[in-house]
């Protein structure tokens, strides 16, 4: 399948999706970034956020991941100049953006302790669990309005 059907496709399924999940934003028809707004999960240090992500499709995609990063400022010890999920670390062409979201939903409420990319983060995750989730839930109130 050809890119820019591929891409269009994604954005069909993405409104059909969006309304079972707390996603929104509306990619539109024929562009290359898209902007969705994630609401943070329940029993979690980001519920009631709203969290901005990024997601650029480069000009080989799905043979090349696309480019997903979070706007929103946030605490997370999976989190820093990327993503680190396995959806896009050990990225498939058969990933499509909706498993990519999934698999960030869930990250939020199940951080990943052997992959930990924001160092800062994750010593006051081990060390302080409990200021771990106050400054989680701090920059989402200050960040993910």
């Amino acid at each position: 399948m050809d890119r820019e059907k591929r891409i269009e496709n994604e954005r069909k399924e993405f409104i059909e999706w969006k309304r079972s999940v707390s996603c929104d934003g509306c990619p539109m028809e024929g562009e290359d970034t898209w902007v969705v707004t994630m609401d943070g999960p329940r029993d979690s240090p980001y519920m009631g956020g709203k969290f901005k992500i990024k997601i650029y499709f480069p000009k080989e995609y799905p043979g090349e991941k696309p480019d997903v990063n979070f706007i929103t400022p946030i605490c997370h010890i999976n989190i820093g100049s990327y993503i680190c999920i396995t959806a896009l670390t050990k990225y498939k062409p058969s990933y499509s953006i909706l498993y990519i979201l999934s698999q960030i939903f869930m990250m939020l409420t199940s951080p990943n302790e052997r992959s930990p990319l924001n160092s800062d983060y994750f010593k006051l995750y081990k060390d302080d669990y409990s200021g771990y989730l106050a400054k989680a839930r701090q920059m989402t109130r200050e960040h993910a309005k």
